[in-house]
């Protein structure tokens, strides 16, 4: 009788350990709170991994109104060694836990949580009762995961289950302290009630959310978030139903009757016509104009809604309807469907130009008309950064149309529309440039040129037809003296364009070995370190496939005119990581565009049999195997290395002047 008493005690004792928090509330003062007093922290770091540091600081891991954040606290030592601050807390906070630690938050030097048990103190009102939130928090600052990334950072690990009956315990408290508030608990406490119900969970979220649906009065806000979890996070078809039963018969032009609507919109058929019909019929069922009335933050549904649209309609050729979207869609929206439709129609030629100018001349004073509407907003922190994106966007849209306006000479109107580029996009861009130099030619309007090719080298922007023009005005203006022209050209650029390129060069230096190579030139001898020997030699990584590589291919050209006498230089073009019979494809791309290059095929690997021995030796100082890749190389090293194509010809020039000059003027 003796021993079943002592077992029956013993278990009771473990029920109640169970049932208890396993933090610490030591360090809080006074240990049980409530909104009538100041909360201080009291921390004694004496046998602890902070006992000899100068200065501790304490996370804050605080639950309030239902939500956590996060907070750093300087502490001071007393007079009696302990590390104290006053903790901001409102009537709304639930629950205080802290972590001390010394150095950066995120990377301390040391730190203290109790051995990953944690330091925390639920609060009380001022008659004692827990806060709303208090018995959840207490579960989540325990168990991480039902906090949703709130406790991030707090443990090293995670921490141990808690027993079930004590989660079953915390979640019928808190349901019962915090009633209907669904909206501010409903995911945390679910996750609480998955934890401790484990495979009876599914029956306990149907009942729960069924039980809420028999209630009379529910908002749109509630359905909706009933609806999300019945049909996402429990896949719950019947329960789906009922809910969105009642979401139909109490709000039926509700925001979460919009989003069930569009849930079930056909977006993804492969026939364009179910598309077509699934978006329009949404469109009918819940117009643009109506949610801009009270807009809420399902701008994204619509962005959806006419970008799959427009793009059926513009893929099945129904160019009237596309045109029509732009009466409702915002400059966000009518932007990304002019990219996605205009310019690509325009770059793959899959409309004839005729048609897409008709399209395009229809859609772009009604989307330039809405740029000032701040549809980027919700995308950039500050109303700066938007207003940037949103003139980028603007250039990009125009420089598509300047283009096919220039291919159908129709000048008049290219020259108009590139008077609306914003005062960055007239003259950054070289291609542009270029076309606009096409277009004052066309239009005889020989004053503007000048001004124009001034202001593209200012801005580096020039392509070489570009230089032969300018050069041409200058020999033109001068009876045909150049001895001044190249001083007048650099006279053309800003201290801060020269200071900028002198910084991005700086930045590329590099000293690593050229490896030991033998590579086939275009007429089929052959080149080694032999032939470099004495010379600084620029190497220019490309593939026949690789776009960036060819829109460099001006600038290489520029380059090489300009060393061509030069015997202490050269340029090789080294075709790499092609395919098939590569050597014809490089040649006869060169060729038949009409580079002045001196071509070097890479050699094949014998162990993968891929076309890139040189290059994928060099990949370790690349750090990645992207093309184009620019190197100089000087006395066997590798001296300089730049990767990409900023879209500038004359700026890849004079980047790569200034290495070949710098390194020639080394000592």
């Amino acid at each position: 009788m003796k021993k079943q008493m002592i077992l029956l005690l013993l278990l009771c004792v473990q029920a109640v350990l169970h049932a208890q928090p396993r933090y610490d509330s030591s360090v809080f003062k006074p240990k049980q709170t409530s909104n009538g007093d100041v909360v201080q922290l009291q921390y004694n770091a004496k046998g602890k991994d902070l006992e000899f540091s100068d200065e501790v600081q304490a996370a804050l891991f605080i639950f309030d109104n239902f939500n956590w954040k996060r907070e750093s606290l300087a502490l001071k030592k007393n007079d009696e060694g302990l590390w104290t601050a006053a903790v901001p807390v409102t009537p709304n906070t639930a629950l205080v836990g802290v972590k001390f630690f010394q150095g950066d938050i995120n990377r301390p030097d040391a730190f203290d949580n109790n051995g990953d048990k944690g330091y925390a103190v639920t609060r009380t009102d001022v008659k004692g009762n827990a806060i709303s939130g208090a018995y959840l928090a207490e579960a989540a600052f325990q168990q991480p995961i039902i906090a949703g990334g709130g406790m991030f950072g707090y443990y090293t690990g995670e921490p141990v289950a808690l027993d079930t009956s004590y989660l079953k315990t915390l979640a019928s408290k808190e349901q019962a302290l915090s009633g209907k508030q669904y909206l501010k608990y409903f995911e945390s406490f679910m996750k609480l009630q998955q934890l401790a119900l484990g495979d009876a969970f599914p029956a306990f979220a149907n009942k729960f959310i069924s039980d809420a649906l028999a209630e009379k009065t529910i908002s749109d806000e509630t359905l909706g978030v009933f609806y999300t979890y019945a049909n996402s996070r429990l896949k719950d078809e019947n329960l789906t139903k009922l809910v969105e039963a009642r979401i139909l018969k109490d709000f039926p032009q509700g925001a979460t009757a919009r989003f069930m609507a569009f849930n079930n919109t056909k977006g993804s058929n492969p026939d364009k016509n179910v598309v077509i019909a699934s978006y329009e019929d949404f469109l009918r069922q819940f117009p643009v104009n109506e949610w801009r009335k009270n807009p809420n933050r399902q701008g994204f549904v619509y962005y959806t809604v006419y970008r799959g649209l427009g793009s059926a309609y513009f893929d099945s050729k129904q160019f009237d309807k596309f045109i029509k979207l732009y009466d409702d869609v915002d400059f966000r929206t009518g932007n990304e469907l002019m990219r996605w439709n205009i310019m690509r129609a325009y770059m793959f030629k899959m409309v004839g130009q005729d048609t897409l100018y008709t399209i395009s001349e229809a859609i772009l004073p009604k989307l330039l008309a809405r740029k000032d509407d701040n549809s980027y907003g919700e995308d950039f922190d500050r109303k700066s950064q938007a207003d940037s994106n949103m003139m980028q966007q603007v250039d990009d849209r125009l420089f598509t149309h300047i283009s096919l306006l220039n291919d159908l000479k129709k000048y008049q109107e290219a020259r108009t529309y590139f008077l609306q580029l914003s005062e960055h996009g007239k003259y950054s861009n070289a291609e542009l440039n270029e076309i606009n130099l096409q277009v004052l030619e066309g239009l005889k309007d020989e004053k503007q040129i000048l001004p124009l090719l001034e202001m593209s080298a200012r801005q580096n922007a020039m392509t070489p037809r570009m230089f032969d023009k300018l050069k041409a005005i200058y020999l033109e203006q001068h009876d045909g003296n150049e001895s001044e022209y190249q001083v007048y050209l650099a006279s053309l650029k800003s201290d801060e364009e020269k200071a900028a390129m002198k910084a991005y060069v700086d930045h590329n230096w590099v000293n690593h070995p050229m490896p030991s190579f033998r590579l086939e030139d275009a007429d089929g001898l052959f080149v080694t370190p032999e032939d470099w020997k004495g010379k600084i030699v620029v190497v220019d990584f490309w593939a026949t496939w690789c776009r960036p590589c060819i829109m460099a291919f001006p600038g290489m050209q520029l380059l090489v005119d300009k060393y061509a006498n030069d015997k202490e230089v050269a340029v090789y073009m080294v075709g790499t990581m092609q395919t098939g019979d590569y050597k014809s494809k490089s040649v006869n791309y060169v060729r038949g565009e009409g580079f002045r290059f001196n071509l070097l095929h890479d050699s094949v690997n014998p162990k993968t049999n891929e076309q890139d021995l040189v290059f994928k030796q060099l990949v370790p100082l690349f750090g990645d195997s992207s093309i184009p890749r620019k190197i100089v190389v000087k006395d066997g090293k590798v001296r300089y290395c730049s990767g990409g194509y900023s879209g500038s010809p004359s700026k890849l020039m004079d980047e790569l002047s200034l290495a070949i000059e710098t390194l020639r003027n080394e000592k």
